[in-house]
């Protein structure tokens, strides 16, 4: 399996020796609380790779706020795993995809229009996609900040979406 380098450093989970994890199948890592979702202030965040660690950093920011989080850790795009996408929208109605791919032909460009496809009935807003603009990765650490989602971006589309600002 290949991922990007500053991944490599961190540890996400202990695996059993000789257990393999399911790549065809999408890893609910948070589920929003019943009474986040009971109150419509639930959002399904689908990300993976790097997205993964921004979006746990941000859980504890957005639960202060009174909202939660079905985090949906992507393991393949192709399958795309549908039945857990579904599963979430059909409990929180909103959908953020935290992707660090380019607006256009992206990761979550191609994950919005399955999800606007297929679970178009099940959104109560637009999907909300953070991703980066069309334009190059700069190679400087202090420039790709600026371009690519972090999670403060996740935090304000969560509060967003759940408060109907945009």
């Amino acid at each position: 399996l290949f991922c990007p380098v500053k991944m490599m450093k961190e540890a996400k989970c202990v695996v059993e020796v000789g257990k393999c994890l399911p790549l065809n199948k999408a890893h609910v890592l948070h589920r929003a609380s019943d009474e986040a979702v009971a109150a419509g202030k639930a959002v399904t965040v689908l990300t993976y790779l790097h997205g993964v660690k921004e979006s746990q950093i941000s859980l504890e920011a957005i639960t202060a706020e009174g909202c939660d989080v079905d985090l949906i850790e992507l393991r393949s795009l192709k399958p795309l795993d549908m039945d857990t996408i579904r599963e979430s929208l059909q409990r929180t109605h909103k959908v953020a995809i935290l992707d660090e791919s380019t607006q256009t032909g992206g990761v979550g460009a191609s994950v919005s229009a399955a999800i606007n496809e297929q679970c178009f009935y099940e959104l109560d807003a637009p999907v909300k996609r953070l991703c980066m603009d069309d334009a190059p990765v700069p190679y400087a650490s202090s420039m790709e900040c600026a371009v690519v989602k972090r999670g403060a971006d996740l935090i304000d589309a969560v509060l967003n979406l759940v408060f109907l600002k945009g």
